[in-house]
């Protein structure tokens, strides 16, 4: 009976040990999954959190809290945000791929994203007036402008216009980063992409005067800048031009004298 007994434990001891040798062998497993991670996570904890998109963002659409997420890296970027609170609810100028750090020259200003019930809202910050330019498929980068883009504005001009004899025609950069709140008439419609008659920009009262008279005397033509090149978007007045009253007129010495026209 008892050498019976025998021969019936051993097979029960042969499956313990292959079960305990299981066992073993998967939390053996799991450590070493766990010591290999250990460097990952130390560098994903490192660094300065900063907004990333959750997932590609298309351009000119409304940010939602749904569409960020943070992230640490150890060198953010210039103007990166820390909060999602700070991104949401605003625009994105350009498409932003999954991953990427949302920061503030990539996103506008709720109001810069028209809808049918504020077509008559322009984001002006105290100080600035609107602008309306005329424009062209070969005058405005071929309908490519669209609202939130900065344009370089580049003026044609015979320097007989300053009194030069003889004259000689001069193209010179007269403004650089304007700010494009509207695209076209006022339809309702958020359509872009388009060649249209007009572009509604962002200036002080006093650039606007320099604008207009290099508008009634010089051809103009634009550029459409990289969205990497483009400055931070007024808040408040402009040092230079603290109100619309600091407008105070110009003419062609005060033209010249600017730019230089004459002396290029």
């Amino acid at each position: 009976m008892s050498i019976a007994t025998s021969a019936l434990s051993r097979p029960r001891r042969g499956r313990l040990y292959i079960v305990i040798g299981a066992v073993l062998a998967v939390l053996a497993f799991a450590t070493a999954a766990g010591i290999a991670s250990l460097p990952l996570i130390q560098g994903n904890t490192a660094g300065t959190k900063v907004v990333v998109a959750a997932h590609d963002i298309k351009a000119r659409t409304v940010i939602q809290a749904s569409d960020l997420t943070l992230t640490n890296l150890t060198q953010p970027p210039p103007e990166a945000f820390a909060t999602v609170k700070d991104v949401a609810g605003k625009g994105s100028r350009v498409d932003i791929p999954a991953g990427m750090p949302v920061t503030a020259n990539l996103v506008a200003p709720s109001g810069d994203l028209l809808s049918n019930s504020d077509v008559a809202y322009l984001p002006i910050p105290k100080g600035w007036v609107a602008v309306t330019v005329p424009t062209s498929e070969q005058v405005g980068v071929g309908g490519y402008v669209q609202v939130g883009d900065r344009i370089t504005m580049l003026a044609t001009i015979n320097t007989s216009s300053f009194g030069q004899s003889p004259g000689r025609p001069v193209v010179l950069t007269v403004f650089r980063d304007v700010d494009v709140l509207r695209v076209g008439p006022s339809t309702g419609s958020t359509a872009t992409g388009v060649v249209t008659s007009s572009l509604t920009v962002l200036m002080t009262g006093c650039d606007s005067e320099y604008l207009f008279w290099l508008l009634n005397n010089a051809s103009m033509k634009y550029e459409l800048e990289s969205y990497t090149d483009y400055q931070s978007l007024p808040t408040g007045p402009d040092s230079k031009c603290q109100n619309v009253s600091a407008a105070a007129g110009v003419g062609p010495k005060d033209v010249d004298g600017r730019w230089h026209f004459t002396t290029h």
